[in-house]
Order: structure tokens, then sequence, then C-alpha cells
């Protein structure tokens, strides 16, 4: 698929931040019509307003495979972007209960599993394509919120399998990795943060290049060069890689 004219597309998470940006950009690249996908349809109505009749609320809460199984019933997905995903900024030997770490599994790995296996036959057919939005904590370990990163981790993983078990039918299969974005979940962030509108851009104009792996910003291209050189201190002194990358990142600006 090299370009979206015509095609539908779905796009889980789809009502504020990130997930609404793709749903324009989709619209903006072609697509003949959006899934807009969230837990709540009312908070979808300015989408579907400025959609023009291209826009199409769903209710999904990826956690229920009820709403999964309605979802996929729709048949006509050409394009599957996995964007929903929550955060804990929870340390892993601190004091709280394990239900935070629970939860973010729930939605940011089995969610994203549950969701794949069920529209993977019709992307299958369609000679589609599937997206994940995951994060650049899948390869280098947020320091605020380690739960997340293994969560991301371990979905970068379930992208790589899709991938090849899909490879036969010519399924593109694309992993964007962001940095931090300018959105309510990293609001609590310091310092630059790539828009929206950027990083689904480069989501979308990726995939549609046939990339595999898209790095969207400036954030997430320095993290892949700690990636490229770096990747035995990334896995054993993760916080010193992070503080370094995070202290260049603040010093060289725009």
């Amino acid at each position: 698929m090299t370009d979206l004219t015509g095609r539908t597309v779905l796009v889980t998470g789809a009502n504020r931040g990130l997930g609404a940006s793709l749903v324009q950009v989709a619209l903006d690249r072609g697509a003949a019509k959006v899934y807009a996908a969230a837990r709540d349809t009312d908070s979808l109505a300015g989408a579907v307003e400025t959609g023009q009749g291209r826009v199409v609320p769903v209710r999904l809460d990826v956690t229920d495979l009820d709403q999964i199984g309605a979802a996929a019933a729709l048949g006509d997905v050409d394009l599957l972007i996995s964007n929903a995903g929550i955060t804990c900024q929870t340390p892993i030997l601190g004091t709280a209960g394990i239900q935070d770490f629970r939860r973010t599994m729930e939605v940011n790995y089995f969610g994203t599993m549950n969701l794949v296996r069920a529209f993977a036959d019709q992307v299958r057919v369609r000679r589609g394509g599937i997206i994940f939005i995951l994060s650049v904590a899948a390869v280098s370990l947020s320091r605020s919120a380690p739960a997340y990163s293994a969560s991301k981790a371990a979905a970068l993983m379930l992208a790589s399998s899709v991938r090849e078990e899909l490879r036969p039918d010519d399924v593109t299969v694309t992993v964007s990795l962001p940095g931090w974005i300018d959105t309510e979940m990293a609001s609590a962030l310091p310092g630059e943060k790539a828009t929206p509108r950027e990083v689904s851009e480069r989501s979308i104009d990726g995939h549609l290049a046939g990339d595999g792996v898209v790095w969207p910003d400036r954030f997430a291209l320095m993290v892949r060069e700690n990636v490229d050189t770096r990747m035995l201190d990334l896995l054993t002194r993760p916080r010193e890689v992070m503080n370094a990358v995070a202290a260049e990142f603040a010093g060289t600006g725009s």
C-alpha cells in the first residue's frame, strides 16, 4: 500500500492528542473513511464534524474483547493504526501494589495483541497494513515509567512477530517510536516536545514508504544514535545513557 486514496483506516485512541492527529493526517493523505475509535464516542464529536462524512466513530476499549470483535466485524479496514495506550509512573520496587503494572500491560500489550489478532485476516485479504505507535521507551528505559517501558518493549516484540507472520501476504507492518510528544500524557515532562502532527505525518508517511521502523522526531533520532552505538550500555546502564541523551537534547535546542 503506497497511498491511502480510497482506503479505510482505523485509529485507536482517536479522541485526543496523537490519536486525533492521526485521524486528520489519514484524511489528508486521501483516506475515504477513517474509523475513529475510543472508549467514549461522545469525545469524537469534533473529529466527526470536521471529517465531513469521512469519519465514523467506533466505541472501542482495547481491553474489551467484545468491543474489539464488534469493531473487527466492520470488515473493511485496510490500515490499522494501534495507538491507544496508557502510562504508569510507578517505581518497580516501590511500595504500591501491582495493579497499575497489570493495567499497563493489559492496555499496551494484551490490548494491542488482541486488536491485531482480530483485524489480521481482513488486513491480509485487503493487502493493507498495520502501524504500531509505540515509544522510544521500548528500546531505552523510561526513567520515570519503567513499567511503561516494559509494556512497550513487549509490544515491540509483538510487532516484530506480526511483521514476520504477515510478510508472505505483502502486508506492511510499521513500528513508530516517538520520543516526547506535546500531549496530555507527556504534560509533566519538561523541555521541547514534538507536535502530534509532526509525529503523525512521519509515522503514516514512513509506513506508506514501506519503512519497518520510524523514528518520527528529533529526540527519537537521538535515541536511535545510542541504540546504534551503545546498545550494551542501554541494556546495562540505561539511566546513565538516557540522562546524557536528555541533557544533550536540552542543550542543542530546535
